[in-house]
């Protein structure tokens, strides 16, 4: 399993609480499969698990958890992108952590 995989996992399944569980659990596992990226799939991870704890025991509506399954996707691509590239993946991180606190929290 690699990030391309969990990312275009994500991106066929059903928006909801599992879709997320799921890319929260195999984020966990590629911190130390690939620590050289922890950072990265630790953001994911954080982002994954906010989801879940707000909305697992609520009802929501598809149209909230189809937005934020694309807000997650689109950071995932963007992480995806550029894996292992140090400084460029540091930078897309940091324009994800932006992003994220500039919107409406959906997780």
């Amino acid at each position: 399993m690699d990030f391309k995989a969990v990312t275009t996992e994500f991106a066929h399944s059903v928006p909801g609480t599992d879709a997320f569980l799921e890319v929260k659990r195999k984020s966990l596992a590629l911190m130390s499969t690939d620590p050289d990226n922890a950072a990265a799939y630790f953001l994911i991870y954080g982002f994954a698990r906010s989801y879940v704890i707000l909305h697992d025991d609520e009802g929501i509506t598809t149209d909230v958890a189809t937005a934020a399954q694309t807000q997650l996707l689109g950071y995932m691509q963007a992480i995806a992108q550029v894996l292992g590239k140090g400084g460029v993946l540091l930078e897309a991180m940091n324009r994800i952590v932006l992003d994220y606190d500039g919107r409406r929290q959906l997780f």
